[in-house]
């Protein structure tokens, strides 16, 4: 059986000088990256490549906002800077709470985000950046007619500093006043910090000019361009790997492509027979797809199935394997999300109506499947993966948060918590008086009521740990409906996470 990913909760005492209540509410920091003069350096923070255990040390609680709402927000972190990203903008926290900072989404009222990027950990000039890209729609003004844009912005995890921004007007594509919808997919080059997202039509007239298309931007050379028709799965230097086609029921034909990133061209096409076939994630090297035909009854028999499968791509030449799932089914198929560890281990995860019915583990250098197994094995349970991270499954096991090994799949058993970092939390709806994080009486900065869900206080936290929806050498991070003892303007909680082991 899997075995539970160990966190320990611990009652904090805020480090002097540390504030998360010092955000500004523009799109970028004070020259000073947010740390005023009097501020201390930033704590020394332990690093561990992977981590296997974590000591939640805040639980933020994240105000509603206009635009967004519990099915648009993101958590994410990179480095030691943990995040909290929607339409309106990204919100960073070092994970001792020694910075903090927001970078808006738009400089003013005109411009409206229908969708977000989740926050993306990439390289630039040998340093990490967060990525983020918005779908935004620019009201026109003066002579200027309305337009639809996809902003990208590349942001300085400490500081909150926007070093790089480019918005990609879509008015060649689409035409004046007309724009994008959601982000079908995202991908990325870490090391280039290239990135490329597909972004749905949005109505019937864009679809019938672009279909789902994809907006490619590079930081370094501050150039991007659109290719139609195309959903992009990978990216890697320069080069693309994606999905071409409809995807509306009745068609059989669709078709696995590579494209240049930089010219925005299709390079290379091989139909797949597919009812329907759409990104699925990607890998260091290679671009993962998900598609399901159905396949008729044979001659005397009543009942036809669907029959489910993942491709993986070469994004540098186009050639794919394909993996046809064991499991059958004759009124619904398996939907997969890959992701990958950034070295060489790939895991995908199948679901049906919800339910987490197949797990598999590809080498990203072949293509090809090293381990796996369903819901219909008798001896382990399918999780429903979260993140992968330095060759580490991070996934959710019914109530346990679990540990598994990316290139095997054999659990991974969490390192014991060692004296100091604390208890668990409680099972109960909310934290009650014997299971707060630590038997202790908390210190008056961390449960004093005008610092209730501020940086340092974990009462807000209840139930078991979950497990991390993205992961760095310092930390993790996860969202958490509000308990009763969240403030009534509580969108979610944002946990933030240190690595101990």
């Amino acid at each position: 059986m899997l075995r539970p990913l160990i966190t320990a909760t611990a009652a904090v005492v805020l480090l002097a000088g540390c504030s998360g209540g010092d955000d500004k509410a523009s799109d970028s920091t004070a020259d000073d990256g947010g740390q005023s003069a009097s501020s201390p350096a930033t704590p020394e923070v332990p690093s561990f490549d992977p981590p296997k255990a974590f000591s939640p040390v805040a639980g933020l609680a994240e105000p509603q906002v206009p635009g967004d709402n519990d099915y648009t927000v993101q958590a994410g972190i990179v480095g030691q800077t943990s995040l909290y990203a929607g339409a309106n903008g990204i919100t960073g926290v070092n994970v001792t709470g020694a910075h903090s900072w927001q970078v808006l989404s738009k400089e003013d009222t005109t411009t409206t985000t229908s969708d977000s990027s989740s926050p993306m950990a990439l390289q630039l000039d040998g340093k990490e950046v967060i990525g983020v890209v918005y779908v935004q729609r620019v009201q026109g003004s003066g002579t200027q007619k309305a337009h639809g844009q996809v902003l990208f912005q590349w942001i300085d995890p400490t500081e909150g500093k926007v070093i790089t921004s480019i918005p990609v007007d879509l008015t060649p594509l689409l035409g004046p006043d007309n724009g994008g919808k959601d982000i079908v997919s995202q991908t990325y080059d870490a090391a280039t910090g290239q990135i490329a997202v597909a972004v749905s039509a949005g109505s019937a007239e864009n679809a019938k000019k672009a279909g789902t298309f994809t907006v490619f931007a590079d930081p370094k050379a501050k150039k991007s361009t659109v290719t139609p028709f195309f959903a992009v799965a990978g990216l890697l230097d320069g080069k693309m790997a994606g999905a071409v086609g409809d995807g509306q029921e009745g068609a059989t034909d669709l078709t696995i492509a590579t494209a240049d990133a930089t010219t925005g061209k299709v390079t290379k096409k091989t139909p797949v027979k597919a009812n329907y076939l759409r990104p699925a994630g990607f890998g260091a090297k290679r671009a993962y797809l998900s598609g399901s035909v159905y396949v008729p009854a044979p001659p005397g028999k009543l009942d036809g199935y669907y029959a489910s499968s993942v491709y993986s791509v070469d994004i540098a030449g186009g050639t794919f394997t394909t993996l046809t799932s064991t499991l059958k089914d004759d009124m619904s198929s398996v939907s997969y999300e890959c992701r990958g560890d950034q070295k060489n281990s790939v895991v995908c995860s199948g679901s049906r109506q919800l339910e987490s019915v197949e797990i598999i583990g590809f080498d990203d250098s072949t293509g090809k499947k090293v381990w796996g197994y369903t819901n219909e094995s008798a001896s382990r349970v399918v999780p429903s993966v979260t993140t992968v991270f330095h060759g580490v499954v991070y996934a959710q096991a019914e109530k346990d948060a679990v540990l598994m090994d990316a290139a095997t799949g054999q659990d991974i058993a969490s390192p014991t918590p060692t004296p100091g970092d604390g208890g668990t939390p409680s099972d109960g709806a909310t934290p009650s008086a014997n299971g707060t994080p630590s038997e202790s009486t908390p210190t008056e900065s961390s449960s004093s009521s005008d610092n209730i869900g501020g940086f340092g206080d974990t009462t807000l936290l209840y139930g078991e740990p979950k497990s991390p929806s993205m992961v760095s050498t310092y930390g993790s991070v996860y969202l958490l409906e509000p308990g009763d003892k969240a403030p009534m303007s509580t969108e979610t909680v944002l946990v933030v996470q240190k690595a101990i082991g």
